[in-house]
């Protein structure tokens, strides 16, 4: 029998790590039904997309009670409500209780703390779009990544054991320095997004025919491929390395409005130690 857990909040990110669970090495081939390493027991209300919709229960005070492990997979307005519903409404002393946000700790789950569970901030370095009809769920996004994890020590030797049945590595972190690390991965997703986005706009000025963002990728991809092999410092090519401030110059006269101020932001940003 399988260790038990259950989900609150089976959105993208705790679809995907049902899945992850279910499918380790040593389980038993997905089923929920028990025998390998994890064994799903329930989820919370609801499920997305209709996944694993026979485990979906109303009564968390079941959840808890059937569960060695549950994860709070909601977003980051709701995980101390979710806490504090669960602490109420059930005896969740020496269970383990994560919940997954990557900018908020395991403060927020002081209310079951106070009776009696190990608690801890157990989130991924990892970024998860939508799941739905045609996603490939064979792929586990977890493997390779880091979690950033801190907490309760019962609740972080737990979180030790499931990243590394899910192929990933821990990074025990400074409660106060978590939002740090979140920032870092802000700017390493989102923010590259954002620059996408610029570099997708001047692609649509350039005219007919009008190629589609895919064209730079091996671009994008050597520079992911120098920064993981040099460091970032030492990946920098380009105008700016070789100091031709008259190219940058004609590219900001180009330029208006935000994509200027953009450009403009980022280029000054790189001179900076």
């Amino acid at each position: 029998m399988g260790r038990k857990f259950s989900i609150i909040g089976a959105g993208n990110l705790g679809t995907r790590l049902i899945h992850a669970l279910l499918n380790c090495p040593a389980s038993s081939g997905g089923s929920s039904s028990g025998g390998g390493r994890y064994e799903l027991k329930h989820l919370y209300k609801k499920s997305k997309f209709g996944y694993y919709t026979a485990s979906v229960v109303d009564d968390i005070e079941l959840l808890v009670r059937e569960a060695d492990i549950i994860f709070i997979c909601t977003q980051e307005s709701k995980i101390r409500e979710a806490a504090e519903e669960a602490a109420a409404s059930s005896n969740p002393a020496g269970k383990i209780f994560f919940h997954t946000s990557n900018c908020l700790t395991s403060d927020q789950l002081l209310s079951l703390k106070l009776k009696g569970a190990y608690t801890a901030s157990f989130s991924p370095l990892q970024t998860f779009t939508g799941v739905g009809p045609g996603e490939d769920m064979e792929l586990n996004p977890f493997n390779g990544i880091y979690f950033l994890a801190e907490g309760d020590k019962e609740a972080l030797q737990a979180a030790r054991e499931i990243a590394g049945d899910l192929g990933a590595a821990v990074l025990i972190v400074d409660k106060d320095k978590k939002i740090d690390y979140h920032i870092a991965a802000v700017c390493a997703s989102n923010f590259l997004i954002a620059v996408l986005k610029l570099a997708e706009r001047q692609l649509h000025k350039a005219g007919e025919p009008t190629p589609g963002i895919e064209i730079m990728f091996p671009l994008i991809r050597q520079t992911l491929e120098n920064v993981a092999s040099r460091g970032v410092a030492e990946s920098l090519t380009g105008p700016f390395k070789r100091k031709e401030m008259a190219i940058i110059d004609k590219h900001l006269g180009r330029l208006e409005g935000d994509e200027a101020v953009l450009y403009k932001a980022l280029t000054e940003f790189l001179g900076k130690d």
